[in-house]
């Protein structure tokens, strides 16, 4: 049996020892830059060998372990420090062009509770057929994401992620959901009523918004829905105080593995499903029923 011996390994030790020590700022721009850690606060080469290099990075609360590839991968030792200065260019680009966005000054007034309140429960969500299918201004699109991107996440994990669709690129969701319906249905001919529909819903709404979620492996799953929940919460407000009428579907074909193929999304996010956007048919907004909050809360107190 023939053994390949990996071609750096006899320098491997040494170069992780002196990265390590000597470059601990270059290792750290390689999991910030490059993986995409940017809550690494430090890192640690790991491994390395001629396929790739391993970083542990570590943060204020959060730890993880990623794999870079080297593309191609090293035949020989003298290819190693040009492949590691390339890398440190390249991430050293990328955490520079880092864009943090800072979030605003509250606003204190003694309207705005009860203004607040007033949106979260005037909130509604509208079928398909309540929409017209007449284009928006994707500027309020950008807005409702903008609030999307302000919800919590334990450990600043932000695990959503969207897709937008509107106008033309509206036939891939066409396409994707009838492909999903006929792969759930495999009973039903090719063609049938029920593929139509799923191709046709497509065009019902003008924007159709795909709700993913990358999790964070160190964070409990329920966390991080949680945290998606609350993005497409946020998003759905300010499209309701805009007027808009949505709403997020999350049926067999809205999170089919086929259909997060063609968006893009697997393997690496996960598809939840579709938050669709138009005007509402309807100009009178319609009104919620609750029940009252007394059957729902215990309260303890001295």
């Amino acid at each position: 049996m023939t053994i390949t011996r990996d071609p750096i390994a006899q320098i491997a030790t040494a170069a992780i020892e002196h990265m390590n020590s000597e470059h601990a700022d270059t290792v750290l721009a390689y999991a910030r830059g490059l993986a995409g850690i940017t809550w690494a606060k430090r890192a640690l080469i790991t491994r390395l060998a001629a396929n790739g290099i391993e970083i542990h990075a570590i943060g204020d609360d959060l730890e993880t372990t990623i794999f870079l590839p080297f593309e191609p991968p090293l035949t020989d030792t003298e290819q190693l420090r040009p492949v590691l200065i390339a890398m440190a260019q390249k991430a050293r680009q990328l955490v520079s062009s880092e864009i943090w966005l800072e979030s605003p000054l509250p606003i204190r007034s003694p309207e705005l509770p009860q203004q607040l309140l007033n949106a979260i429960a005037s909130r509604r969500s509208f079928a398909l057929q309540e929409l017209s299918s007449d284009p928006i201004d994707l500027e309020a699109v950008r807005l409702m994401l903008e609030a999307a991107n302000w919800a919590p996440s334990h450990g600043q994990t932000e695990p959503w992620r969207f897709a937008v669709f509107s106008g033309d690129a509206r036939h891939m969701l066409s396409e994707a959901f009838g492909t999903a319906f006929r792969l759930l249905n495999p009973d039903q001919p090719p063609g049938s009523s029920g593929e139509k529909s799923q191709r046709q819903r497509a065009w019902q709404a003008p924007v159709w918004i795909a709700i993913g979620m990358q999790p964070n492996p160190k964070r409990p799953e329920w966390e991080e829905l949680i945290a998606v929940g609350c993005a497409v919460q946020n998003l759905h407000l300010i499209a309701s105080a805009l007027g808009l009428a949505g709403k997020w579907m999350s049926g067999g074909c809205a999170v089919h593995p086929h259909v997060a193929g063609a968006i893009g999304f697997a393997p690496e996010t996960r598809l939840l499903g579709f938050f669709y956007v138009g005007r509402p048919v309807n100009h009178e907004w319609p009104r919620g029923r609750r029940r009252p909050l007394t059957e729902k809360v215990v309260w303890y107190s001295d």
